[in-house]
């Protein structure tokens, strides 16, 4: 369901839209690695929840990088990031990763140049405001 709703809303932003299937990428290969789609010579976004060892995302851009892709952003709502974690990005072919400002990014802003935060202090105040004044959330979400 998950891989649907990320076709739909790249489609509705007009974008191309490729899923790796890695079974098991926790040890670095990249042994039994599918690509469903086209990347070569296009930008390509890589989405998880949480980075912190980056393992899969680090391994995901490289098979990326090896099928053509030209440029690679990571993203990810919470930046949990290891030591180890954060030297593999640093050490990556990712071009730019981009977390939220849910945990604080201050050492590894100083270590990782491509590193940048999203505040999103603005919407959970106004996702604060709604509920107290049991407004809809909907709004929040849709583009």
């Amino acid at each position: 369901k998950q891989w649907y709703q990320r076709r739909v809303r790249a489609e509705s932003l007009g974008l191309n839209f490729a899923i790796i299937h890695a079974p098991d990428t926790s040890n670095g290969t990249t042994e039994n690695v599918t690509i469903v789609g086209d990347v070569k010579d296009r930008d390509c976004i890589i989405y998880d929840d949480i980075a912190d060892y980056c393992t899969s995302l680090v391994t995901s851009a490289a098979i990326l990088k090896e099928r053509g892709a030209r440029k690679i952003c990571c993203m990810a709502t919470h930046g949990l990031f290891t030591q180890e974690g954060i030297q593999r990005c640093v050490d990556s072919c990712i071009d730019k990763f981009a977390v939220t400002e849910t945990i604080d990014q201050t050492e590894n802003l100083a270590t990782y140049s491509k590193l940048e935060t999203v505040d999103v202090a603005m919407l959970f105040a106004e996702a604060i405001r709604r509920l107290h004044n049991n407004e809809p959330l909907l709004r929040l979400f849709t583009l």
